[in-house]
């Protein structure tokens, strides 16, 4: 499976599941946004929010689903 398979279905799933948490460690994991985000209690972001920054900076750059890789495998195997 590609990393942008695995990006999609991790996604998905996270989605279904409303893991903001995931989400939310996912972003954080993007080598761009590493040390910026501050908590996620204080950032009134939703699911459909993060969503979409974790794929604008996937469009930006597409070397960041094959880092991102081993974290979506990790999720959808916690998932099966």
């Amino acid at each position: 499976m590609t990393s942008h398979q695995l990006h999609e279905r991790a996604i998905y799933q996270a989605k279904a599941d409303g893991d903001i948490d995931w989400l939310w460690q996912l972003l954080g994991s993007i080598p761009s946004v590493e040390g910026q985000l501050g908590e996620l209690e204080d950032s009134g972001v939703d699911v459909a929010s993060l969503i979409a920054a974790i794929n604008g900076y996937i469009r930006a750059d597409r070397s960041a689903e094959e880092t991102l890789r081993p974290q979506y495998v990790d999720y959808l195997l916690e998932h099966l």
